[in-house]
């Protein structure tokens, strides 16, 4: 059974991957709309969980930024937007209601899993890569510089054994 779009939640990565934009970029834009009231739906370690409907309204961000305005202007704008577009026909009392929560399949869960575990593998081995490439660097500097320090040592030796061959041959 396959969900549907917009039934899919993306993590930070994937969002930003998804919106081409950096992950900072996006925290930026979801925290200037979270200041005026928009909420996004968070798991149980309080990460967000962006859906369709989030990337739609950070595209809108995204969109009204490039027409000159501030990110914090655009995204209380948009989100007054949405206040009066939620407003109910009748004039009734509308009380808050709790968020709610987010049940993902399993196989939609083993996904995600996957997807973070294969993210997190490839940033450990790249780091690791990195790593063994800098100290590899770094010693294959220092053993040349022993080297040289060794051949000029030699020089500097084969230099005085025939000047003190010369001074004896020539009687001084």
């Amino acid at each position: 059974m396959r969900a549907d779009e917009e039934s899919i939640g993306f993590f930070t990565k994937l969002a930003a991957e998804k919106l081409g934009i950096t992950k900072n970029k996006l925290r930026h834009l979801t925290m200037a709309l979270e200041k005026h009231g928009y909420q996004f739906t968070r798991n149980k370690s309080n990460q967000r969980i962006y859906f369709q409907e989030n990337l739609e309204m950070i595209e809108k961000l995204l969109q009204k930024v490039k027409n000159d305005v501030t990110i914090d202007e655009a995204a209380q704008l948009l989100c007054k937007a949405i206040e009066k577009s939620n407003l109910p026909a009748i004039e009734e009392t509308v009380l808050p209601q709790a968020r709610k929560k987010v049940f993902l399949p399993d196989p939609q869960i083993h996904s995600m899993i996957e997807e973070v575990a294969a993210s997190a593998a490839e940033q450990a081995a790249n780091q690791v890569m990195k790593n063994f490439s800098t100290e590899l660097e770094r010693r294959i500097e220092l053993r040349d510089k022993q080297l040289m320090l060794h051949l000029r040592e030699l020089t500097e030796e084969k230099k005085r054994h025939k000047k003190g061959l010369f001074a004896k041959i020539l009687g001084q």
